[in-house]
């Protein structure tokens, strides 16, 4: 995902998924001969607004793995009605980590997204709006100046669980306000009412986002290769 020279702003909003991947990305970097140039970004923003930032205990656990945090203002319209709908709250939390990215000048921006996030974001798609929208693994934005990066994409949300437990990370419960009140929590629980069936259908479901976003990419690349010949 990074290629030799990169720098990387890792995207923590206090939960436990992007606690699991600040606490891989530091061990990585404590075990490689060139470390990576590494930031710690966290949006003061939820459903409700504007936050006051990360609990002191998540900045010293943090901070003692060699990872100190940039409190970034997050970006909203003077308009923005609140409560945040998950759709303009996850736009304004993005469109502000990729901005605070480029003007710290890191090239990569990685956030904690996982393959539960994976099935329950291509449901809440295919349920509520009736496209097939999956979130992907790597995305360029500003022309290519900075690339977001999902490293947890294969994991799921049990493994990050029990490594942030390993790990000793604080566990603050739910880092939105509106957690349990979302159109992804009642996705949820409908994977959850198929009790045994739930491992096998989110992996099944798992698989069929990934293949659903490789058919999307060739035929858009068979799309510029025919506008080229045009």
């Amino acid at each position: 995902m990074l290629p030799d020279g990169a720098s990387l702003a890792l995207a923590v909003s206090g939960g436990l998924d992007s606690l699991a991947m600040a606490f891989l990305v530091a061990e990585y970097n404590r075990s490689v001969a060139t470390p990576l140039e590494l930031r710690v970004l966290h949006v003061a923003l939820d459903a409700g607004g504007e936050t006051e930032g990360l609990p002191v205990s998540v900045r010293r656990w943090l901070s003692s793995r060699g990872l100190e945090v940039v409190e970034v203002k997050p970006r909203l319209e003077a308009s923005q009605e609140l409560p945040l709908r998950c759709f303009a709250c996850a736009r304004a939390r993005r469109q502000t980590l990729l901005e605070a990215a480029e003007a710290h000048g890191m090239t990569h921006v990685a956030l904690g997204h996982h393959a539960d996030d994976v099935v329950e974001t291509w449901l809440m798609s295919l349920m509520y709006t009736g496209t097939a929208e999956v979130i992907p693994p790597v995305r360029s934005y500003f022309g290519g100046a900075v690339h977001l990066v999902r490293p947890l994409y294969e994991l799921k949300r049990g493994e990050l669980a029990r490594l942030a437990r390993l790990a000793e990370a604080p566990q603050l419960g739910a880092s939105c306000s509106a957690d349990r009140e979302t159109k992804r929590e009642r996705v949820r629980g409908s994977l959850r009412a198929l009790g045994r069936d739930q491992a096998l259908v989110r992996r099944q479901l798992y698989w069929a986002a990934v293949r659903e976003m490789a058919r999307h990419e060739i035929e858009t690349e068979d799309r510029g290769e025919e506008g080229d010949r045009g």
